[in-house]
């Protein structure tokens, strides 16, 4: 078995931070400037690990890969030293799983590499 912490750029860190997975509509006219989102498609999620350059969230709703998403944290708090230290994130999905099942009230989980590194 590969041990994929090894190829790793950042070192992970794991959580349980509720957060906001909105998904670019380019046909939704309404868009949030100040936070950069669209306010028309979004889902509940969980983030369960994060990094500098991304994290994994759960969520019921099937995201394509490739697909640009922008994340709003629900417990934002700018003086945090985790995810909710910023209120958004602008990534891409890279990787997905059909959870079925294994995880309680989430049905797929998502790798999203960040635009931009995040330092916490």
């Amino acid at each position: 078995m590969e041990n994929y912490s090894e190829k790793r750029r950042y070192e992970r860190h794991n959580c349980k931070t509720p957060a906001q997975l909105y998904r670019y509509d380019a046909q939704n006219t309404k868009y949030d400037q100040d936070a950069q989102y669209d306010l028309g498609t979004y889902y509940d999620a969980d983030m369960c690990n994060y990094s500098e350059g991304g994290g994994y969230l759960l969520t019921d709703e099937k995201i394509n890969i490739g697909q640009q998403v922008y994340l709003k944290m629900k417990n934002y708090y700018k003086t945090s030293s985790g995810p909710e230290k910023y209120k958004t994130y602008t990534g891409y999905v890279r990787w997905s799983d059909e959870l079925g099942t294994s995880y309680p009230g989430r049905q797929y989980g998502y790798g999203v590499e960040y635009k931009d590194p995040v330092y916490y």
